[in-house]
């Protein structure tokens, strides 16, 4: 007892100190991982790619994915978020995630114009890598309801050309759009995007 009174204090503050630490603890270490909310089911979809074999998006579950609609004529946008996802691919792959846990999909409007040859070129003047990023064609009509379906606005010029909203999609491995990305941002970058990602790897 002459114990306890004699260092009262001392084991007031160890005792504060304690209950500030499980505090933080439980406010911080146990504190659930940021993730992102579910915005709706991303669109079903079945296409080939630049090889000829069959994609959809229920073939792609299991992973997170990036799905970007372009077409390689694009005078403006395409290239450089093109480019810009060529920086995130790089990462993931760096990550040792590309591929298993994430992928990415890139979507043309112009099936047309856009053969495999040709896309090809495109993604190698972007430098895309063609592991783990999957370049899809389709019908064009389905195609451009698709995109729309996805919350991308696009709409037919008269020459030839698409005016489209520039649009990073995320979707989970579930196949639910997680969130929607303004590929035009001007302060966009790989890091930000990866950073959505990871949220929901």
């Amino acid at each position: 007892m002459a114990f306890v009174k004699k260092h009262s204090f001392k084991i007031a503050v160890l005792a504060l100190c304690a209950a500030m630490g499980i505090y933080l603890f439980i406010t911080y270490g146990m504190a659930p991982k940021q993730t992102l909310p579910i915005e709706m089911a991303a669109p079903a979809f079945e296409m080939t790619d630049i090889d000829g074999q069959p994609v959809s998006l229920e073939s792609t579950n299991g992973k997170a994915r990036i799905v970007y609609f372009y077409f390689a004529n694009c005078p403006d946008v395409c290239p450089p978020t093109t480019f810009l996802l060529s920086q995130v691919q790089e990462k993931l792959e760096a990550q040792g995630k590309l591929g298993t846990k994430a992928e990415l999909i890139s979507i043309t409007f112009d099936p047309t114009r856009d053969t495999p040859e040709v896309i090809r070129a495109f993604a190698e003047r972007n430098f895309a890598a063609l592991n783990g990023w999957r370049f899809l064609r389709g019908e064009e009509t389905s195609t451009l309801q698709l995109a729309k379906d996805f919350g991308v606005a696009v709409r037919k010029e008269d020459d030839g050309s698409y005016t489209h909203m520039n649009v990073i999609t995320i979707v989970d491995k579930d196949g639910q759009i997680r969130k929607w990305i303004n590929g035009s941002k001007e302060e966009l970058t790989a890091d930000e995007i990866l950073a959505e990602l990871n949220k929901i790897i």
